[in-house]
């Protein structure tokens, strides 16, 4: 499965759309998206001083396949979203493994980008994200990469808060769903194809000051508090607030799979690959945790 498949949308997304939507309001809070890098290591990968944190903040729902909140089992075996990655990726060994959702505010539009990527013994489950993406950017674990189907869906009837992306590449033509969102999604393989968010609100928000430690919870009377350390940072209200659904799962060409990386793998076949690029670098105790050995990894690896 090197090539890339075309997305193709979905609708029925849901065979109860509202019922879904309702789960937002029961999980709360959520997290920053920001929280999940280490502090001065961004999720995208630059270390060239703090970018403001936006008020973009996630839940997941289900991890490795196992279901963290209630009701997230009709989200992880969608038979909809089921059949589309059967169809896009033309298999029938679909495996789902993994449902995240996350809650916008008014912002400027996200960066285009790829998912993080996944590799047999090397998941979000086990490895902070920015180790996964650099693992992903360096070209040295493709044999090990899962191929994943990836199915987003939204809630959302406001302004701005439009789903781009560019099926044929970053040079390529753009496609876009926009609000008001009806019951319909998008599958495809968003950890190769490019994608983003397009502003949310008036394309003007102004961005309220908060960091990685920040959540987002309703309040039962039609709005949604911003809260940091205790302290009310913004008040939303629910129109304003733009939700989606990020669905995963593993799909094959057939029951074969490799044998799981192990960290000790990992950091053999990294140091190997720096000596022969000359980097001079010292091995940390702790790379999962060593900010510095993550950002050095980015600055040989990440475009």
């Amino acid at each position: 499965m090197k090539h890339i498949p075309k997305p193709i949308r979905i609708k029925p997304a849901f065979e109860n759309r509202e019922q879904i939507r309702a789960m937002f309001d029961r999980h709360g809070p959520y997290q920053a998206i920001a929280s999940y890098a280490p502090d001065g290591l961004p999720e995208g990968g630059s270390e060239e001083g703090k970018r403001p944190v936006l008020p973009w903040f996630r839940g997941d729902w289900v991890l490795g396949g196992e279901p963290l909140a209630e009701g997230a089992e009709l989200i992880l075996h969608n038979k909809m979203f089921l059949q589309a990655a059967k169809a896009v990726f033309g298999t029938s060994f679909v495996y789902p493994e993994f449902v995240a959702v996350n809650v916008s505010g008014p912002m400027p539009a996200g960066a285009a980008h790829t998912d993080n990527p996944s590799f047999y013994g090397a998941t979000r489950v086990e490895y902070p994200l920015p180790f996964l993406r650099v693992m992903g950017s360096s070209g040295l674990f493709d044999s090990w990469r899962i191929t994943r189907a990836s199915t987003v869906s939204w809630f959302y009837e406001g302004m701005g808060g439009s789903f781009e992306y560019w099926p044929d590449g970053i040079d390529g033509p753009m496609c876009s769903e926009q609000p008001p969102f009806g019951n319909v999604a998008v599958c495809g393989d968003f950890d190769r194809t490019f994608h983003r968010i397009g502003f949310v609100g008036q394309g003007k928000a102004e961005l309220p000051e908060i960091s990685a430690a920040a959540e987002i919870q309703p309040d039962n009377q039609g709005n949604w508090t911003v809260r940091e350390n205790g302290q009310v940072r913004t008040v939303y209200p629910s129109r304003d607030i733009r939700f989606s659904i990020l669905w995963k799962a593993e799909v094959r060409d057939g029951e074969y799979r490799p044998e799981n990386l192990t960290l000790d793998r990992i950091m053999a076949i990294f140091t190997d690959d720096l000596r022969r690029r000359q980097v001079d670098f010292q091995v940390p105790s702790d790379p999962l945790c060593d900010t510095a050995w993550t950002l050095l990894l980015q600055r040989c690896y990440c475009r």
